[in-house]
């Protein structure tokens, strides 16, 4: 879901909700006729030179190096030339009506679009010559004036946004602006849209370390981008400044990827928003911290369009679009800790609502969901998780990519736990498209983490990714305790849980009628000897809590729709009990179901484990 942006020309509109759909959005009104330029900063008597400057021509004239402020000028009359030549050039589309908003930030109408399957269009070739020719100019300029942060800030901007970024970066690292701060920023910009997001993180980081105090909180504050709940989370946390860095290496989008291209690409929307400030653009409205707002929590658009004007009038609109696919990277707040279930997994599931913030990494056309398992086994001093799913196949799993795969490059794959904001247990693999991924890694105990599942096909520019809030506590030797559940291909019948990896089923949909293997582990029985006894059921996901009463009240029908119980007598040791047992499966109906399975030993209460399959 892509949040969109609208400035309308008629003040005191009020926000009204509608259902959020699914592409960014960026509409700006501007009337064809009236167009006020972007204020100049520049102040005191213009020099004598300034009168030698001729806004109409094509060559930039020789300046005296002392007559700064003649050069800044100079560089902002070729700036502003060039967006009202790419404001006449823009592609033309049907004008629409009004929107409704989902917000109101500044003079911004912000809203939830549905074009989902936008695609910028190529750019005219006045355009792409308009900006050559301002490069050219504003290169022959910041050689005049090579402490300008101004004209550097456009020349990275524009170089960036032509796709010379071997040539931006070249600039960058040879940055001599008065505070290398700007310089370092400016290079972690470019360096992010490289995808080098190692190198940008360290640019950046240098950057936060020398800039001046002010810049620094407004740039490092998380109000733009943390919504309401995880606001009041951070305000909770003793060490507010660890918890925002958990935040933002939980938003990070892939783990597989080095560096952490969220918090990159947050630090290059404030130093994009930098460079914008005093500059014309193609809105026709002047920078604002409304327009810094838009930009580092939603980012700036991909592509322009213009309408045409309506019949008896002169106004038209000004329509920029994100690309789609961008999401809410940061977690929910349920996922960050452990909540009422205790020590149930907690998955990261996506509101759909109007989100915060949004973001797509620059690798990436689409982020899809994977359709696996994993599940957690103790062990001494540590837990083993497990994970299968199935790597991605362009052709099938990634339908909104706009780029296919040209042969048989692999995918990348991996299974991450996190604790306390760092990566404690992680394991990667090479994977085929769409073949079979199957992972183990371990963490230490700890009261609570994160677990990741990811998948990325980097030439089709798709990723598979399932998140979950889960557990890690230490178990007491003579606690009784029950592992996840995990299924198993059909037929399978493994003696350990290290032969069980091998076989895990790699998706959660079976076939009506289909057998269903299942193991687990049970602890704590310690050397008693002691029976154990297994109740095994299947029953519908999603049963209401009136449903529940009833059947506990004997006023409706049992819960299963198939069942198996046994005994038998537990281990003489400490280690686990591993058990695998199959439960056939009736003739269901296409839907959501529960395999339960409710252990209990030695008159203690017992306990229950569980997991989700969906029925083809």
């Amino acid at each position: 879901m892509e949040p969109a942006v609208v400035v309308r020309i008629h003040p005191g509109q009020s926000a009204r909700r509608r259902p959020p759909r699914v592409a960014l959005r960026v509409l700006f009104i501007a009337a064809a006729t009236s167009s006020a330029p972007c204020p100049n900063p520049v102040t005191g008597p213009a020099l004598a030179a300034a009168g030698e400057l001729d806004p109409g021509s094509r060559r930039v004239p020789a300046i005296a190096q002392a007559d700064s402020i003649a050069i800044h000028r100079y560089a902002r009359t070729l700036q502003a030339r060039f967006e009202r030549l790419r404001l006449r050039e823009l592609p033309r589309i049907p004008g629409g009506g009004s929107h409704e908003c989902d917000e109101i930030i500044g003079r911004l109408c912000v809203w939830d679009d549905g074009y989902d399957d936008w695609k910028p269009k190529e750019e005219s070739v006045k355009i792409r010559a308009g900006r050559s020719e301002l490069l050219a100019g504003l290169d022959s300029l910041g050689a005049l004036l090579p402490g300008d942060h101004w004209i550097f800030g456009q020349r990275i901007r524009y170089l960036a946004e032509a796709g010379r970024l071997v040539a931006a970066e070249a600039l960058g690292r040879r940055c001599t602006l008065p505070g290398q701060w700007r310089c370092d920023a400016y290079l972690g910009y470019v360096l992010h849209n490289r995808t080098d997001f190692a190198r940008a993180e360290q640019a950046f980081r240098r950057a936060i370390a020398a800039m001046p105090e002010d810049v620094r909180r407004q740039w490092t504050a998380p109000r733009y981008v943390l919504d309401r709940e995880l606001r009041l989370w951070h305000s909770e946390q003793p060490d507010s400044a660890a918890a925002l860095e958990r935040l933002w290496m939980l938003a990070d989008p892939l783990f597989l990827t080095e560096g952490n291209d969220r918090w990159t690409g947050h630090m290059s929307r404030w130093s994009y928003s930098m460079s914008a400030e005093g500059a014309r653009n193609p809105y026709e409205l002047s920078w604002g911290d409304d327009f810094t707002e838009v930009v580092v929590r939603y980012g700036w658009p991909a592509g322009w369009e213009r309408t045409w004007p309506r019949i008896g009038q002169s106004s038209f609109t000004i329509v920029g679009r994100d690309l789609p696919g961008a999401i809410r990277t940061f977690p929910p707040r349920e996922v960050l800790a452990r909540g009422p279930a205790g020590e149930e997994p907690v998955a990261w599931e996506i509101p759909e609502r109007h989100p915060r913030s949004a973001y797509l990494p620059p690798y990436l056309d689409s982020l899809g969901a994977v359709d696996g398992q994993a599940a957690r086994f103790w062990r001494s001093g540590h837990v083993v998780v497990v994970a299968a799913w199935t790597a991605p196949d362009d052709e099938a799993d990634a339908p909104g990519a706009r780029r296919a795969r040209s042969g048989d490059t692999p995918v990348l794959a991996g299974l991450f736990v996190e604790q306390g904001g760092e990566i404690l247990g992680e394991a990667r693999v090479v994977a085929a498209p769409g073949g079979p991924v199957r992972l183990r890694t371990s963490a230490p105990w700890a009261d609570w983490g994160t677990v990741s599942l990811e998948a990325w096909d980097p030439e089709a520019r798709h990723a598979d990714r399932f998140r979950a809030g889960m557990g890690f506590r230490q178990l007491a030797p003579d606690l009784l305790a029950v592992s996840d559940l995990v299924l198993l291909d059909a037929g399978a019948e493994p003696d350990s849980l290290e032969d069980a990896i091998g076989v895990l089923r790699t998706s959660t949909e079976v076939n009506s009628g289909e057998a269903l293997a299942v193991a687990l582990e049970v602890y704590g029985l310690g050397a008693r000897g002691e029976v154990v006894r297994f109740d095994t059921w299947v029953e519908r996901r999603g049963e209401g809590f009136l449903a529940r009463i009833g059947r506990w009240l004997r006023l409706a029908g049992p819960r299963e729709v198939v069942s198996v119980s046994w005994d038998e007598a537990g281990p003489r040791g400490a280690e686990p009990m591993f058990r695998t047992f199959t439960i056939g499966l009736p003739e269901l109906t296409p839907g959501g179901y529960d395999v339960v399975v409710e252990v209990s030993a030695g008159g203690r209460p017992p306990l229950t484990a569980r997991r989700g399959f969906a029925v083809r």
